[in-house]
């Protein structure tokens, strides 16, 4: 779960932004900027891939999860 919460998050982000601009009414700019902020800092965890830089993400946030769900594990079968 903690690793699938961050790609699904980021995914939903990167298609919303891209649907809200096919509405007409909405400012182009704002959501070009809103994407292109996005997408850059992905970039700048995936190597100047965003799905690499989601993936990364992804793992880093499965790899605290994995440690908060190991410390839950210890802690409460010691207070038993």
């Amino acid at each position: 779960m903690s690793f699938l919460a961050p790609m699904v998050v980021c995914g939903l982000l990167l298609t919303l932004c891209a649907a809200v601009g096919i509405f007409p009414g909405v400012p182009g700019v704002t959501v070009e900027l809103l994407t292109d902020a996005f997408g850059n800092v992905l970039k700048v965890f995936g190597n100047g891939r965003i799905w690499e830089g989601v993936l990364v993400i992804a793992i880093a946030c499965g790899f605290v999860g994995g440690m908060f769900e190991t410390f839950n594990f210890y802690y409460y079968q010691n207070m038993n």
